[in-house]
């Protein structure tokens, strides 16, 4: 299972996110029809030609999706954070009552 996200980490990834152009990042095809650019990546070689349509459909989600995950990981952060307010508030008040 993966560490948990430090808000560090958090931070410098939105920045990261931010810093690069706006998606959807499309691949580009060279002469030969052959994919070798995704959005401002103007040229894409990998080590292997099996894997270089793979890398390039990866960059291309992972531009779309970065974002995605960053905002829900922001917005679990905020809700969690008024959940156990909302928790604290009860305990100190002896509870919420429903037992009733």
């Amino acid at each position: 299972m993966p560490e948990p996200i430090d808000p560090e980490y958090l931070r410098l990834t939105q920045q990261t996110v931010a810093a690069v152009p706006n998606g959807p990042w499309a691949p580009i095809t060279n002469d030969y029809g052959t994919p070798d650019a995704v959005g401002p990546i103007s040229f894409l070689e990998t080590a292997s030609g099996e894997y270089q349509v793979p890398v390039i459909q990866f960059i291309r989600h992972a531009r779309e999706a970065l974002p995605r995950y960053v905002g829900e990981v922001t917005r679990q952060r905020d809700e969690i954070k008024l959940l156990k307010r909302r928790l604290a508030q009860l305990e100190k008040s002896g509870g919420d009552h429903h037992d009733r």
